[in-house]
């Protein structure tokens, strides 16, 4: 028959395995702040030895020989020794729970407690020692039986007393901690406590040493559960500032989903306007305090169960109580930040502004990333040329968006369905009247109706399926071009758009070479042209890629020459072969416009390069252009844009003599 020492001895073993192992798991957690794992494994390492010597005092009590005597003398002063050292361990892992670090100088938090609780530890220990040339705590009688001391009390109240300051510390504190860290740290305190009532009533039995062991066993656990928490916590929290990210930020959003207060917020996109501009003036590191400081005063005005987070770079999404929205957006308009400036070692201060697109959310269904989605859309518009400082995304906006939707996929599909097709706008010789080159123009044959490049080229400039776009119709061209010359036709060059958005490819040179040299066409026929207008590229980028042209014995034109502010730079850094001029120098005849045109002219003349106006009607702006030098026309006044066949005939017939 098993006896109940038996199973207490065995429980004991099994719980003393249990804490080296957590002991060891805790050490070997490198990822785990070492004033952490140190302690937890501290504990778990003195409970398990408790343990261990506690089992193998009740083994060798008894025994007849002096080996069981001297063995049982040694475990239970183990376990006393063990007793005294818990403690402040456990206040050690304690403090650093509550206040992340463990600290006897003069301002530190409940110091007086702590040291307290060190000088009782102390003397428990040294009574420990006295104990050992004594009985004041226990002896072992002639029959190796154990038998308290005088004074054993006192080894269980002095632990006891320094436990108690420790539990007084965690209530008054127990604020900066989880409720469940708060029940793992007291469990030491109240299994001690309770094992302990248990050992008076139920004499010969370790309730107490398994209380212990318990508590110990809790607190590891209880670490791996922080160290889960600390991973999720590093997913979904932006390290620089502390806010919410974007996974943060969808994350809440979604908890609070199908709930009858989700109507009841809005979500702020907001971008920080010219921040840039600090971060150059005043250095990255300076950029990041004055970021960081910005984050904290604007959090300031959140109220209870607001958040504000931060997606990337410089925009950030706050989800806001309609009822707080009007006074948030106030300070979007600009907040003084003081900041130290070590370059003069002086106070400074920046005004910080932001524009922001604002989504009142008014479904209780609504998710996350649709929330985000439209605020983010919003701030697209306040970002737009003229746009105000703050959009709000509105029912018909948001029509529209779904419109802008079903138009990507419809582009989407119409790429992949070869429904855009090419047509060809002439380019003529004004002194002769005779073709003398050509534009391709895409266009889009969409159920049955011709669709204006108006309509789907700046959608597809935002989502770069231009850059498709933009190799589909070199390779039709280079079809067209092909087949013309079958036919014994001498086609002209023709110029193909090449957006800037392929720029960030850098390969892109190389591929528009490879898909001329498979149709295998001189290379005299294609000329490349790139929009001026379009600036999200450095200029050094855009030399690479004509440059790369050049070199591989292509011409490069500019188009809409004069529209943007970096035309004159765009001159000097890199070399084109032809400059088109806008249509809206040609369309007026005021005296400054024709001034400035002719100015052009004359920088195009003097930079030896090929001269083209495009969207000319009437013949008086042909006549104008002749007289300033400007020979080759494009525009509706010979031709508007031909398709395929069409464009063959012209081929046949290049003279416009008496067509005009």
């Amino acid at each position: 028959m098993i006896s109940a020492l038996s199973v207490q001895v065995a429980f004991l073993i099994f719980e003393a395995v249990f804490c080296f192992i957590a002991a060891f798991l805790a050490l070997c957690n490198i990822e785990a702040r070492r004033r952490v794992r140190y302690p937890v494994a501290a504990l778990n390492a003195l409970a398990g030895i408790l343990l261990v010597a506690d089992s193998f005092a009740y083994i060798f009590q008894g025994g007849p020989t002096t080996l069981d005597h001297n063995m049982a003398y040694l475990c239970n002063s183990i376990c006393f020794f063990v007793c005294a050292l818990l403690v402040p361990v456990y206040a050690t892992y304690a403090y650093i729970q509550l206040f992340k670090y463990v600290s006897v100088k003069r301002k530190a938090q409940a110091r007086i407690r702590l040291l307290t609780c060190y000088y009782i530890s102390v003397c428990a220990f040294v009574l420990v020692i006295i104990s050992q040339f004594t009985d004041i705590y226990f002896y072992l009688d002639s029959a190796n039986n154990y038998h308290r001391g005088p004074l054993f009390t006192l080894s269980v109240i002095l632990p006891l007393a320094a436990t108690a300051l420790v539990f007084s510390v965690l209530v008054q504190y127990h604020a900066r901690i989880s409720r469940r860290k708060f029940l793992v740290l007291t469990s030491y305190i109240f299994l001690s406590t309770l094992g302990l009532l248990l050992q008076i009533l139920f004499y010969g039995m370790s309730y107490m040493n398994m209380g212990i062991g318990l508590s110990a066993m809790l607190m590891f656990i209880d670490s791996i559960l922080d160290k889960n928490e600390e991973l999720r916590h590093a997913a979904t929290t932006e390290f620089r500032t502390g806010l919410a990210n974007e996974h943060g930020c969808l994350e809440w959003l979604n908890s609070k989903q199908h709930h009858v207060f989700l109507p009841e917020y809005a979500a702020v996109f907001f971008d920080l306007c010219k921040f840039s501009d600090i971060n150059r003036k005043y250095g990255m590191e300076i950029g990041n305090d004055i970021l960081s400081l910005y984050v904290d005063k604007l959090s300031e005005y959140l109220e209870k169960d607001e958040l504000l987070a931060r997606q990337y770079g410089n925009q950030f999404v706050a989800i806001i109580k309609k009822t707080n929205l009007d006074h948030f957006l106030t300070h979007l308009e600009g907040l003084d930040i003081q900041f130290n400036n070590p370059a003069d070692k002086s106070i400074a201060t920046v005004t910080i502004s932001a524009k922001a697109g604002v989504y009142e959310i008014r479904q209780t269904d609504s998710d996350g990333e649709e929330i985000i989605s439209y605020a983010a859309s919003a701030l697209g518009l306040a970002k737009t040329p003229g746009g105000k400082p703050v959009v709000y995304m509105t029912p018909e906006l948001i029509h529209t968006l779904k419109e802008r939707k079903l138009l990507e996929t419809e582009i989407q599909n119409g790429l992949e369905n070869d429904e855009f097709v090419v047509y060809y706008q002439p380019k003529v010789d004004s002194s002769t009247q005779t073709l003398c080159g050509a534009e391709a123009l895409a266009r889009w044959l969409h159920n049955g109706e011709l669709i204006q490049p108006a309509r789907f080229i700046p959608l597809m400039e935002s989502n770069e399926t231009i850059c498709l776009l933009d190799l589909k119709i070199l390779q039709f061209v280079c079809r067209d071009l092909s087949s013309w010359i079958s036919q014994g036709l001498k086609p002209p060059t023709v110029s193909v758009n090449i957006s800037r958005r392929n720029l960030s490819d850098p390969d892109i040179a190389n591929k528009i070479d490879h898909i001329i040299k498979a149709a295998g066409i001189p290379k005299e026929l294609i000329e490349i042209e790139i929009t001026e207008t379009v600036d999200e590229f450095p200029i050094r980028v855009l030399k690479s890629f004509v440059d790369s042209l050049h070199e591989l014995g292509y011409r490069v034109s500019i188009d809409d020459f004069g529209t943007a502010s970096s035309s004159l730079t765009l001159l000097r850094e890199i070399t084109f072969d032809t400059i088109k001029i806008d249509k809206g120098f040609v369309d007026k005849d005021f005296a400054k416009d024709l001034t400035i045109l002719d100015y052009i002219v004359k920088l195009a003349k003097a930079l030896d390069l090929r001269i083209v106006a495009e969207g000319v009607e009437h013949a008086e702006q042909v006549a104008t252009l002749l007289n300033m030098g400007v020979i080759v026309i494009q525009g509706y006044f010979f031709d508007e844009p031909l398709p395929h066949e069409e464009m063959t005939k012209r081929l046949r017939s290049p003279i416009y003599s008496g067509e005009a």
